[in-house]
């Protein structure tokens, strides 16, 4: 498996954040933007606008609020809608680089595909992931991350106000002060507004704040994201080993949950002997 060179294991304990570039090649990157297109068409899990409901939870929805393959989406669990996405889960290089970081003791916990229009009304947010829970937890330079992300760009943000990720370097590692009493956007001081060409993929940690800058760019972003945690951690997606499983190789279908026997107490939080072998392969 492929490490991460020195520079870049400083760059990720200093800044908190790896731009990898041309994970995929221009006709992989079209492939995937029509597939988003596509699957907006198809049933799934939205945002579930249900206002008894916790901030941050999805129900599934018969159709896309929008259906312009311009316009937003936020669609979960992609792995039901095809091979190409399963293959992703630990796709070379980029599966490489979050086992470097994070050790082979791991999960998948999520996939999204998301769609940010341009648009006037749209002012761009930031936020760290894991919600309140995770919020406050960070991790020294010398621990692996608990929960982290790879974004896959499908188009070109080149531009600032192209619903460029932004980022607060280092906020990973030190806590942006008097967030809970002011609110922290991508035009806050300190935010970096990230460039990138369709084909590189941005790795992060769920302590890193980021979020969506605004888009005024007169095209969308469309992205694929698909979040990793430690095999203790709750998934996000899923709470048992998903039927798509079975599509899946030994490697995928651990990374799932599937540990190889029927669940029992200690599960998860104690590693199978096998683990190690069977995700490095």
């Amino acid at each position: 498996m492929q490490k991460l060179t020195d520079e870049q294991h400083r760059r990720w304990q200093t800044d908190g954040y790896l731009h990898l570039e041309q994970v995929f090649d221009p006709d992989e990157a079209e492939f995937f933007r029509n597939e988003i297109d596509r699957i907006r068409q198809i049933p799934g899990y939205e945002p579930d606008k249900n206002p008894e409901l916790p901030r941050g939870h999805y129900g599934w929805m018969d159709h896309t609020p929008d259906l312009d393959p311009e316009g937003f989406m936020d669609r979960r669990e992609l792995l039901t809608y095809g091979q190409a996405f399963i293959d992703l889960v630990d796709r070379a290089p980029v599966f490489d680089y979050v086992v470097d970081l994070m050790g082979p003791n791991i999960l998948l916990s999520m996939t999204q595909a998301i769609v940010r229009p341009s648009t006037e009304e749209f002012s761009g947010y930031t936020h760290t992931d894991g919600g309140e829970s995770l919020r406050q937890i960070r991790v020294s330079e010398t621990c692996p991350p608990i929960s982290m992300k790879a974004m896959y760009l499908l188009s070109d943000v080149t531009e600032e106000d192209s619903g460029n990720l932004t980022v607060f370097p280092g906020s990973h590692m030190r806590q942006i002060p008097d967030h809970s009493d002011r609110v922290i956007t991508p035009y806050s001081p300190g935010a970096v507004r990230l460039m990138g060409k369709a084909g590189d993929v941005y790795l992060f940690p769920h302590s890193l704040w980021h979020g969506p800058a605004k888009n005024f760019s007169s095209k969308s972003r469309k992205v694929l994201l698909y979040n990793y945690c430690q095999l203790w951690v709750r998934c996000y997606d899923f709470d048992s080993v998903p039927d798509v499983s079975q599509q899946c190789t030994a490697r995928q279908r651990r990374l799932l949950g599937d540990l190889g026997y029927d669940f029992r107490p200690g599960s998860y939080f104690y590693v199978p002997k096998d683990q190690a072998e069977v995700i490095l392969n």
